[in-house]
């Protein structure tokens, strides 16, 4: 989901850079920052793990993830009333936007609802105390698989 919202926000900045306002580039700045600090988070690296601390609380990183996707729904409802307010000059047609702006409504918000969901769901599992559980399974799991290292090399 961070990767997506990733493309999300960088795809847009490449293709339309001279088009975007300060601020939208503003904004799909810290949203990449974020985003690229999500996917650090996710890959589990033991260094990235304690410089990226603020993202170990599981119910703040769902409150973020749910923020993010909140942006981009705004982001896709900004684009929707973008292209319906230039619909005269752009290749819209009688019958509707065009393809393009069609496959990135629909890729904007299918994306900004799994970051929603993800976030949810990593509140509530936070809530719910299923971190500690999480880390109690991590690291036995890591005492088997170095129990079993240690079998094979004997």
């Amino acid at each position: 989901a961070s990767c997506m919202m990733l493309l999300m926000q960088i795809i847009p900045m490449m293709i339309l850079g001279d088009e975007s306002t300060w601020l939208q580039i503003a904004v799909r700045s810290y949203l990449a920052i974020f985003c690229i600090s999500f996917v650090l988070t996710e890959s589990r690296i033991p260094f990235l793990q304690r410089i990226l601390s603020p993202h170990s609380n599981w119910i703040l990183r769902g409150f973020l993830y749910s923020f993010i996707g909140l942006i981009g729904m705004e982001q896709d409802i900004a684009l929707k009333v973008e292209e319906a307010a230039l619909s005269p000059r752009s290749s819209s047609s009688i019958l509707g936007p065009g393809y393009g702006t069609l496959f990135a409504t629909l890729f904007m918000s299918i994306t900004s609802w799994i970051m929603i969901g993800v976030g949810v769901l990593y509140t509530m599992l936070g809530l719910f105390c299923m971190q500690g559980w999480y880390g109690r399974m991590e690291k036995a799991h890591g005492e088997k698989v170095r129990e079993w290292r240690d079998k094979k090399k004997g």
